[in-house]
């Protein structure tokens, strides 16, 4: 008799964001999804946390979701509301919440649980704010969970500027502490993310279930493809947050190659950019301090996503 697979206990960090919805959506049938914890990136912490409230319900079951962070470990504030709304949420219009959150303290909800869940992953697809103060408060968190994946960085070029994906140059101190932290995280960077995209077809199959979240998924990424189409000209977006769970989930689907990453925290032109030892020769190179996703199977990743949805 076959056994069936044991989920991964999940623990998602977010600022939804179009994308961050889609990885909850999908974190919620793939895995047990313990807990939500939201900062400050694509729209204010008071925007993020209404919008995973928001997901929780459409989903019927009471993910218990903890605010976090409102702002950068320097105190600064930035978003993206030119890609995802003022809301965060551009394309649809949800209900207010009936939920509330279950505290304003993410910290110490991420602490508690590392210690009280069973090989419990951080999955963080927004700033690492909280992940940082984390580690700040207990710098062994490393050592008590199964690990860490992040969507964020680039091997390549990046979003937010030329060298810097959003995420990191949301907040670069933050990064670049937790990726000293010794998680030896999964890394699902831009150069990752931009191989697996969401078209309009993918809407009209989703459209096709005449069901509520298929519904839901369509309507927000409607509204995308005609954001990237007015940013880049193509009416395709990158499912970012979604790879950081499905390399946890269905790593078969992800390619790796192990790196030294570090993060650049000023600088004009470099700010939030990822360095990533590429260098051929081991003379002098880093020693490596996470896994870099590099290739994902689009196509199966895509049937998995549509089958999930």
């Amino acid at each position: 008799m076959n056994e069936l697979p044991v989920m991964a206990n999940i623990l998602i960090d977010c600022d939804p964001g179009h994308d961050d919805a889609m990885a909850i959506l999908l974190a919620e049938s793939l895995s047990n999804l313990v807990s939500i914890t939201t900062v400050a990136g694509n729209s204010s912490l008071a925007n993020t946390t209404r919008n995973a409230l928001s997901v929780t319900e459409l989903i019927g079951r009471d993910i218990p979701v903890h605010a976090g962070a409102s702002q950068a470990l320097n105190g600064e504030a930035r978003d993206a509301r030119h890609v995802h709304g003022a809301g965060g949420f551009g394309g649809v219009s949800l209900a207010e919440p009936g939920r509330a959150v279950a505290s304003e303290d993410a910290v110490t909800h991420i602490l508690a649980q590392a210690r009280a869940v069973e090989a419990l992953w951080l999955v963080a697809i927004g700033p690492l704010t909280n992940i940082a103060l984390a580690v700040r408060k207990e710098p062994d968190l490393a050592s008590h969970v199964a690990g860490l994946a992040i969507m964020g960085g680039s091997t390549g070029s990046g979003n937010a500027t030329a060298t810097a994906e959003f995420n990191i140059w949301a907040d670069p101190q933050a990064a670049k502490e937790v990726f000293a932290a010794g998680f030896d995280p999964i890394v699902c960077g831009l150069n990752l993310t931009q191989q697996f995209l969401s078209d309009d077809d993918l809407i009209s199959e989703l459209r096709a279930a005449q069901r509520t979240i298929p519904t839901f998924v369509a309507d927000l990424y409607t509204y995308m493809h005609a954001r990237m189409e007015d940013l880049i000209g193509v009416r395709q977006a990158a499912l970012h947050d979604p790879c950081a769970v499905l390399a946890v989930t269905h790593p078969d689907l992800f390619e790796f190659v192990s790196m030294h990453v570090d993060v650049e925290t000023e600088g004009d032109l470099t700010r939030g950019m990822t360095v990533f030892d590429q260098r051929r020769t081991r003379r002098g190179k880093a020693t490596p301090n996470c896994k870099v996703a590099t290739h994902i199977d689009q196509g199966a990743a895509r049937e998995l996503l549509l089958k999930t949805l």
